[in-house]
């Protein structure tokens, strides 16, 4: 859905959230005020960066892997180890606590642009970005339910104990560490206060900046879009279009070459045993969501004559995607027996493979020129 065409609508008129707003308030006073005070007379510190940076990606991380791909979307399972400190560095980052965090963005995604959306875009880039955070819940919404996380120890742990976890890892951690560095107020002032300033608009930024402006590679349903500067700073939260797209999968930069730091550990940590399972969605269903777009753009722009090819092209894509991921399943399939006939049948599947992804890469790359040179389009389709 282009930006244009979301309906503008006002913000509901509820009462204020004083703890939220008073949190917030004093999270970038004392990020601001201090920095104002402190770097003139210290100047920023090697430990005070490091501290800062450590805990500012470990938050994020805890926050995208945790909060966003483990517990509201169940993409992937992890080991307790793993929830553990996925939980207790989730509740440093003073998001609230899982539970709830989970039961607004399961929300979200069931009613992606409407008045049941706890930020909905249309009501403004303000509003969807920490407006939302700034008033009270509509109590005539009923939550969205997360009894599996209900059930879950862990996070009904944390859920009782919020506020001390959070100020244990958020404020108590950075200062103990700024202390054993030598610096325990760089510590607090950019491992605490600007750590969380951060923090927080990097994740508000996925509700605003990644529902208002960017891409649509995958599909125009909702207001949805990838946008790359929101992925640097959010652990690759920002591909949002596939995220909504292709909610259960893992991954948010499904492309080789996106940035997706969140998705890079989570293979890391399940080649040690600390997440399995991890959820990806078939690739035929991804490219069919890629050129079901493409068609969309190409018939703004094309003659009609031209449809029948374009549509020939995309079956010939179809079926090569098809037949590749066939062949792959085959293989992963035939890995797991250790017959001297298997190893046989995996040369000539390896063969096929090889013939299957050389058709692919020749039907895609006619694709490509057709999308990425509209003016040329028409004598590429000998139209």
């Amino acid at each position: 859905m282009p930006v244009e065409a979301l309906s503008p609508q006002p913000a509901p008129s509820l009462p204020l959230d004083w703890r939220n707003i008073a949190l917030l308030t004093l999270v970038h006073v004392v990020a601001l005020g201090g920095l104002a005070i402190y770097l003139p007379v210290h100047g920023l510190s090697l430990a005070a960066a490091v501290i800062g940076g450590v805990l500012a990606v470990l938050t994020t991380f805890a926050i995208s892997a945790g909060y966003h791909r483990l517990f509201s979307h169940r993409s992937y399972e992890a080991h307790p180890v793993l929830r553990f400190l996925l939980l207790a560095l989730g509740a440093g980052a003073f998001q609230n606590t899982a539970l709830a965090w989970a039961a607004d963005h399961r929300r979200h995604h069931g009613s992606t642009d409407t008045a049941l959306d706890p930020y909905d875009a249309r009501r403004g880039f303000w509003y969807a970005h920490i407006g939302w955070v700034l008033r009270k819940a509509d109590p005539t919404i009923k939550p969205a339910p997360v009894r599996d996380l209900e059930r879950d120890p862990l996070v009904v742990w944390q859920s009782r104990h919020f506020a001390l976890i959070g100020i244990a890892v958020g404020l108590v951690l950075p200062v103990l560490l700024g202390l054993a560095f030598g610096d325990p107020w760089g510590g607090f002032i950019v491992g605490g206060a600007v750590r969380l300033m951060f923090c927080y608009h990097a994740t508000f930024s996925i509700n605003s900046f990644a529902h208002l402006f960017g891409s649509q590679p995958y599909s125009a349903k909702d207001s949805s879009r990838d946008n790359f500067l929101t992925a640097l700073i959010s652990m690759g939260e920002g591909y949002h279009n596939f995220h909504h797209t292709f909610p259960a999968d893992y991954r948010n930069g499904v492309r080789a070459h996106q940035f997706d730091p969140t998705k890079w550990l989570l293979n890391a940590l399940a080649a040690v045993g600390l997440a399995r399972n991890l959820r990806r969605t078939p690739p035929p269903a991804i490219l069919r969501a890629r050129l079901s777009m493409d068609v969309q753009r190409l018939d703004r722009w094309l003659p009609p004559q031209a449809q029948p090819k374009v549509q020939q092209l995309r079956a010939a894509i179809a079926s090569a995607v098809e037949r590749w991921h066939d062949l792959v399943a085959q293989y992963d399939l035939m890995k797991k027996e250790a017959s001297g006939h298997a190893r046989e049948a995996l040369t000539r599947l390896r063969r096929e493979m090889r013939s299957a992804a050389r058709e692919l890469r020749i039907v895609l790359a006619s694709w490509e020129r057709l999308v990425q040179r509209p003016a040329r389009a028409a004598a590429l389709l000998g139209v």
